[in-house]
């Protein structure tokens, strides 16, 4: 009897050196470790919007999309200190402009390294109303550049109308995707009022201008 009962001790001794088991991954209980802190959660101001960070513009190719012009949106104020901070190398000035026979309108212009970047109307609520851009390294909504080709940029005739006022024997095209940017058209030598043909516009129109304005007066206002 005292044999066998050196023999069982034996085995109990080792398995008492032996401290208690690691818990494999698969003999984890699946809680979390207290020790362990918790991811932080992702930060938002205290009205809950998305921070959208504007960066000002300073030289290269100006880009001309549904939602603005560079750093220009819809929420942007009419203003030329903030014009100005947005475009921190041109030369931004406040002026007007004489449209038909009506009163002078207000505009901003923006010019850099000698080139006349924008010009920015006020519309009736004192907000920004109208971008107009004819010169310059500009792309259009798919890249377009001034004086392409109205055979190259993919228009269909349905997609123009004739341009009216400071537009008047050019054609305006817009993108159904990107509602807000006209496209004006020139074609050399029509002076005969409405929209040139479709054969003149393959063979001579050329992109003279973008016009952007905000979604609620591009469809009503006259490029």
């Amino acid at each position: 009897m005292t044999l066998r009962l050196v023999l069982l001790a034996a085995p109990l001794a080792l398995l008492a050196a032996c401290g208690p088991a690691e818990k494999t991954p698969a003999q984890s209980s699946g809680k979390p470790d207290a020790a362990q802190p918790a991811a932080p959660e992702a930060t938002r101001p205290a009205d809950g919007h998305a921070v959208v960070k504007i960066t000002p513009y300073v030289g290269g190719p100006l880009q001309v999309a549904a939602a603005g012009v560079g750093p220009i949106t819809a929420a942007t104020a009419f203003d030329q200190p903030t014009i100005q901070a947005l475009f921190p190398k041109a030369v931004v000035k406040s002026a007007f402009i004489h449209v038909g026979d009506g009163p002078p309108g207000p505009i901003i212009t923006v010019e850099q390294d000698n080139v006349p970047l924008l010009e920015i109307g006020k519309g009736p609520d004192g907000g920004i109303a109208e971008i107009r851009l004819a010169a310059g390294d500009v792309r259009g909504p798919k890249g377009e550049s001034l004086l392409a080709k109205w055979a190259a940029l993919g228009f269909t005739r349905d997609q123009c109308r004739a341009g009216e006022g400071r537009t008047v024997n050019q054609t305006i095209c817009v993108r159904p995707e990107a509602p807000t940017v006209a496209y004006v058209f020139g074609v050399p030598g029509w002076t005969k009022g409405g929209m040139a043909d479709e054969a003149t516009l393959k063979a001579k129109g050329q992109l003279n201008e973008f016009v952007w304005r905000p979604a609620e007066t591009a469809q009503v206002g006259a490029a």
